[in-house]
Parts: structure tokens; C-alpha cells; sequence
């Protein structure tokens, strides 16, 4: 008598059958919006900061404040949470930073233009607001003991004010270049699936730490012609007065396209 349970129709395979190849689940794209605020987050974390802070320094340290951005920017060269695919080449990745930098440049010097013109003419719109927030910020200060409101007096509440102004402008701008470069060239931007728990500090450092050596060399040279002895050679080179900021910025841009691009064999 044969064994129904193994002819037939009634025979059970010795694999299990599949219903067809599987179908890869497509990865969620991402927003623009999206995509600009990570330039606005690693711009006031790695320079931003760095620039509310350095007035409270002694006057010799404050070129220090690029050393400590260029540490904070190589701190920002981590995998996100979204990419672009098909993934650029190193090319095209280097491009699509450049874009996202080069504004800087020229934020940078527009507002320290308007700052020694439109700002410093008395009656212009630009001195009044300069006044008025200079009050304000005084006027804050004065509820606090006499020690913290002498300090906050000498602040440079202005400065700072328009640098961070215009560093805002020169990251929503570069991103949106960054990002119209990518698409132009065929390329999505979705979502990255990443580890639940965020590497911790000396655990990034360790995993990657030509990309933090590279950020602190690297800004050094800016802030190195930051210095009085730094300016004094830029002058004796010949580099107009006006056009040192400049020459200065495009040092730091140099230095941070160059530490983004360290880690690029080994970025996930």
C-alpha cells in the first residue's frame, strides 16, 4: 500500500515554496527642508558657537575659536540619517560639498562690508538698528550684578548678531545649491537607517581619527593668519585690508571641504 502523506498531490516538498522574489522595501525620501536644517545644525554647532564664544576670551586666544570650530566640524563628519542614491562618486560628493561651502565667502564679506559702511554712517537705517539692539542688550544686562552687566556691556552684541546672520544665510543657501546639484544629476535624497545608539564621543574619535587630526591641522592655518603676526604678513604680501576677511574665510572653506572629504573611503 502506498504512503499517501509522500505521493501525490499530497506530497510535501522538501523546500519550502516561495510565493516569488521578495520585493525590496524602497527607502523613505527625505524633505528639503530636511536636508538644509543638518547644514544650519552643523554650521551653528562648528562655527557658530565657536563665534558667540570667542569675545569672552582673552584677545590672543580668540584665533583658537577656528582650531575649536574645525574639532567641531570634523565631530560633524558622521553617517546621517539620509543619503543620496545612487550614491555620488567622490567627485560629485566633493562638488556638491564645495557648493554648499562657497557661500560663505561672500556672506562673510557682505556683511562685513555693510557693517564698516551701512552700519557705521550715522543716521543710516543700519545705525539705528545697530543702537537700538546695542540698548537692548545693555539694558537686558542691567537687571544682573554690576560685575555681569560690565561684562556684557563690553560684548560685541552687533558682531556677533550679523556673523551669525550671515552664517545662517551663507548654510541655507549652500545647502540649497548642495541639494539642486545632486537632483540635477539624477540623484534622490532618502532616509539612512541607523544604529539605535549614537557613538559616543571617544568612540568616534577612535573609529575615525584621521578626520578629527585633519580638522584641528587644517584650522590651524586660518587661525594662524588670524593672529597679529599672521595679519602683519598677509599686509606685507601685499593682500589689501578689505580682502583679508576674505582671504581668511577661504582658508576656512578650504580647510573644511578638505576634512569632509578625509573620510570618504570609510563614511557608511
Amino acid at each position: 500500500m502506498k504512503n499517501i502523506e509522500r505521493s501525490g498531490a499530497a506530497q510535501r516538498p522538501d523546500h519550502p515554496v516561495t510565493s516569488g522574489p521578495r520585493r525590496t522595501r524602497q527607502p523613505e525620501p527625505v524633505s528639503a527642508v530636511r536636508y538644509v536644517m543638518r547644514g544650519l545644525r552643523s554650521t551653528a554647532i562648528a562655527f557658530m558657537a565657536p563665534v558667540v564664544v570667542a569675545p569672552l576670551l582673552p584677545a590672543p586666544l580668540r584665533p583658537l575659536r577656528l582650531v575649536a570650530g574645525g574639532l567641531l566640524y570634523a565631530d560633524q563628519q558622521q553617517p546621517s540619517a539620509m543619503r543620496f542614491t545612487p550614491p555620488p562618486g567622490r567627485q560629485g560628493e566633493c562638488a556638491g560639498m564645495l557648493l554648499g561651502l562657497l557661500p560663505f565667502i561672500p556672506a562673510f564679506a557682505l556683511q562685513a562690508h555693510l557693517t564698516e559702511t551701512w552700519c557705521a554712517r550715522p543716521g543710516s537705517a543700519g545705525a539705528r538698528i545697530a543702537a537700538t539692539s546695542q540698548q537692548a542688550w545693555t539694558g537686558f544686562w542691567t537687571r544682573f550684578p554690576k560685575c555681569v552687566a560690565e561684562v556684557a556691556a563690553r560684548y560685541p552684541i552687533n558682531f556677533v548678531l550679523a556673523r551669525c546672520t550671515a552664517q545662517v544665510a551663507a548654510a541655507i543657501v549652500g545647502s540649497s545649491l548642495s541639494l539642486s546639484y545632486h537632483r540635477i544629476r539624477g540623484r534622490k535624497l532618502v532616509a539612512r537607517q541607523l544604529p539605535p545608539v549614537k557613538p559616543r564621543l571617544p568612540q568616534r574619535v577612535a573609529a575615525r581619527p584621521e578626520v578629527y587630526l585633519a580638522g584641528g591641522l587644517l584650522f590651524m592655518v586660518p587661525a594662524l593668519l588670524d593672529t597679529r603676526i599672521g595679519l602683519s604678513l598677509l599686509q606685507r604680501a601685499g593682500v589689501p585690508r578689505a580682502s583679508i576677511g576674505t582671504v581668511i574665510t577661504s582658508s576656512v572653506v578650504g580647510a573644511a571641504l578638505t576634512t569632509s572629504m578625509v573620510p570618504f573611503e570609510r563614511r557608511a
